[in-house]
């Protein structure tokens, strides 16, 4: 049995430290800007300080949204309530650069993962993962869309109005930064090369900061990031997506099933709103605001099917047949 106590394999004072150098670079300008590559090498995963000093926790990864401070600050406190609520201990893991989360969680390299629809899919068809729950936000919905966000000075009024212009995406494995604006592209009637450029920025953030900095005139953004820069008047939604499953938390297959079945029922009773809000970082502006659902599996075959439609997952589908 690995150790009953909650271990953290990193200081967050220290995280801030390593971090600070690769999460932001300077422009040309001379202003200050995320940079694209807010992953870490395996060296420098290698290198962060360690505070475990048992047998290995269960590795937590994650799907980038925010810069990895931000991501970091929010996922710790969760791994605490997981810690206390199950008796087993956890750590949270970056994906080094080159890697995917998929990757990491089908290979058993992560044990439990907080995880997007596309990452998800690309895990089940690399190996053994099991999805444990899906996120609720917080009208305790289990379904999240993507928005394209513009600047409120833009010209750009309609989906249609992006042929010719510049689109800021967020990490090829993302279901709401990358899968779902090319179903809002296809959907009417475009494509990325009816695009004057388009650009993957690693997460969510950057992709905002793109069309702040006006490195892009638009970008495929997850919905609370999206409503959150529009309240603050710094940015215009122009359009909405339908909805789609939420992110979740999905574990490695090898687990013991016992190990398996306590995080599952740990999550079920995760209550961010109430009995366990206490000591939560900024919990509302994830995806799973609610808490958590049982998962549906059969939520996830539309979005199976726009996977295989947009090749992102095989070769491409080169037959020119209309949508899935």
């Amino acid at each position: 049995m690995r150790s009953r106590s909650f271990t953290i394999f990193f200081l967050l004072a220290s995280l801030l430290f390593w971090l600070g150098p690769i999460s932001c670079e300077s422009s040309e300008s001379g202003s200050r800007r995320v940079n694209p590559a807010l992953v870490l090498s395996e060296q420098e995963v290698a290198e962060l300080p360690s505070l475990t000093t048992g047998p290995a926790a269960f590795k937590f990864g994650f799907d980038l949204r925010n810069t990895p401070e931000e991501d970091a600050r929010q996922y710790l406190p969760f791994l605490r309530y997981l810690s206390q609520a199950t008796g087993l201990a956890f750590e949270l893991r970056f994906t080094p650069r080159g890697h995917s989360l998929a990757e990491e969680l089908a290979a058993g390299r992560v044990d439990f993962a907080a995880i997007g629809g596309l990452s998800l899919l690309a895990a089940q068809r690399q190996g053994l993962v099991t999805p444990l729950a899906q996120g609720k936000n917080g009208a305790g919905k289990t379904s999240y869309q993507a928005a394209i966000i513009v600047t409120p000075a833009s010209k750009l009024q309609r989906i249609t109005d992006l042929r010719g212009q510049r689109l800021a995406l967020g990490d090829r494995n993302s279901t709401q930064g990358h899968l779902i604006p090319l179903i809002i592209l296809h959907e009417h009637g475009l494509s990325l090369a009816d695009l004057a450029a388009h650009s993957y920025t690693g997460s969510h953030a950057a992709c905002a900061e793109a069309v702040l900095a006006d490195r892009a005139d638009a970008c495929g953004l997850q919905d609370v990031m999206a409503r959150r820069l529009a309240d603050q008047g710094l940015a215009r939604i122009i359009h909405w997506s339908k909805e789609f499953p939420a992110s979740g938390i999905a574990a490695h297959a090898g687990l013991e099933a016992a190990v398996i079945a306590r995080v599952r029922q740990a999550l079920l009773d995760f209550a961010p709103q109430g009995r366990d809000a206490d000591g939560l970082y900024r919990w509302e502006q994830t995806e799973m605001a609610g808490g958590f659902a049982p998962v549906v599996p059969e939520d996830y075959l539309e979005l199976a099917r726009w996977v295989d439609f947009f090749g992102l997952l095989a070769p491409p589908d080169t037959t020119g047949e209309g949508r899935p």
